[in-house]
């Protein structure tokens, strides 16, 4: 499984700049970037993985840079849920989810372990009866748990999620979140819900104005660090609901 290193990243676009002056990620981690609209989360998780250059710095995994990294192998390596995906074509919810596969396809063939593969996540992810569906035929959220199944389904070392649970309802998004953590790969998602944040992941990145203002574990989240982070004022109390699966 592979590591992740970030040393001295700068990005800049227009006005907006991010600055991620050290980061280590081992191996199986889950953790949360979290912060307020437009501090840098969505960019970290694109420069993550390829998809903008930084102005300076290096991102690595386990010691080789991504800029050697081919992208064959960067399919092998990450996988990323992005906040918006689109199917142009009419693909079925099966083609979408089955497509995940090929990274390790062989001689451009799906295997009917690939078939079988994806047909379990469809069923882990309440997508099996919608199978044959078209993709732009389904509703937000049911198009979130396909992109979700089709993530998963490419078998990376490290998910990078950007809002995973966006369009999602309350079963569902607890179903998958539950999913995600109690996996061996190492995970990196944008969240917004820090109570749903605080009860799935181990550790936290806060993002303000695209400086990386704290990089703690769960029981080092405080009031205080929240207020700082969102600028509202913060206590802790009791939920109206809680909500269990």
């Amino acid at each position: 499984m592979a590591d992740l290193q970030v040393e001295n990243l700068h990005f800049n676009r227009g006005d907006f700049s991010l600055h991620i002056e050290s980061l280590w990620v081992k191996s199986g981690e889950k953790i949360a970037v979290m912060g307020e609209n437009g501090c840098g989360k969505s960019t970290l998780l694109q420069l993550l993985c390829g998809l903008l250059t930084p102005d300076a710095g290096t991102i690595s995994y386990s010691g080789t840079d991504l800029t050697m990294v081919p992208m064959p192998k960067r399919a092998e390596l990450f996988s990323l849920l992005p906040q918006v995906a689109e199917v142009i074509f009419p693909f079925s919810v099966y083609e979408v989810v089955l497509f995940g596969r090929f990274p390790h396809c062989t001689a451009n063939c799906f295997s009917a372990e690939d078939e079988e593969q994806s047909l379990y996540l469809l069923e882990r992810l309440d997508l099996l009866e919608l199978k044959d569906r078209h993709f732009n035929q389904l509703s937000g959220g049911e198009q979130r748990r396909t992109m979700l199944a089709r993530v998963l389904n490419q078998q990376t070392q490290i998910i990078y999620m950007d809002e995973p649970n966006a369009s999602l309802d309350i079963r569902h998004t607890m179903d998958i979140f539950r999913l995600l953590t109690l996996r061996s790969e190492t995970l990196i998602s944008s969240v917004h819900d820090i109570n749903l944040a605080h009860r799935f992941f181990d550790r936290f990145l806060f993002l303000k104005q695209g400086v990386l203002l704290a990089d703690v574990i769960r029981n080092d989240v405080t009031p205080e660090l929240l207020a700082e982070t969102y600028n509202v004022q913060v206590t802790i109390g009791t939920a109206a609901f809680e909500f269990q699966r």
